[in-house]
């Protein structure tokens, strides 16, 4: 979709790539590997459009990394702490994108938390972050996981 589109974007210097992906692309959990991986490449894909279009001007990029949004696809997973970490709803969802788009943000995270884990990854040991995992329930949260595969 990108190729079919962004060469218009960039001869009208005037566009937005908008992605929607997930927390789990950067801090991945057992059960849901083919999705993780999928989101880590797509995340992977967006940060070098977006460098790639810094000096582009009119056409930038959003990439939303959102945490569980309450919808059939996640029905049935389970966090240790739903009233920390309770689901997100899918119209919050879609309205911080646009308020992202629309102020050229060019990373969002849902809830904000979700940026707190990524700093914590950049610096904690692996041991650490697997007790913090466990901790959260996030291991074992697709153990009642009924949603699409």
């Amino acid at each position: 979709t990108t190729k079919a589109f962004l060469p218009r974007m960039l001869e009208l210097q005037h566009g937005h790539v908008v992605c929607l992906n997930s927390i789990l692309s950067q801090s991945p959990i057992p059960g849901a590997i083919d999705y993780c991986t999928s989101k880590a490449s797509s995340l992977a894909f967006m940060e070098s459009l977006t460098l790639g279009l810094l000096y582009c001007p009119g056409v930038s990029c959003t990439t939303v990394l959102p945490f569980h949004t309450n919808t059939e696809m996640f029905r049935g997973m389970r966090v240790r702490f739903p009233q920390l970490f309770p689901p997100l709803k899918p119209e919050i969802v879609a309205q911080k994108t646009v308020d992202a788009v629309r102020t050229d943000k060019a990373f969002l995270y849902l809830p904000w938390t979700m940026h707190a884990l990524v700093i914590l990854k950049s610096f904690m040991p692996q041991v650490a972050l697997e007790e913090i995992h466990r901790f959260s329930g996030s291991y074992t949260c697709m153990n009642t996981f009924k949603g699409r595969t």
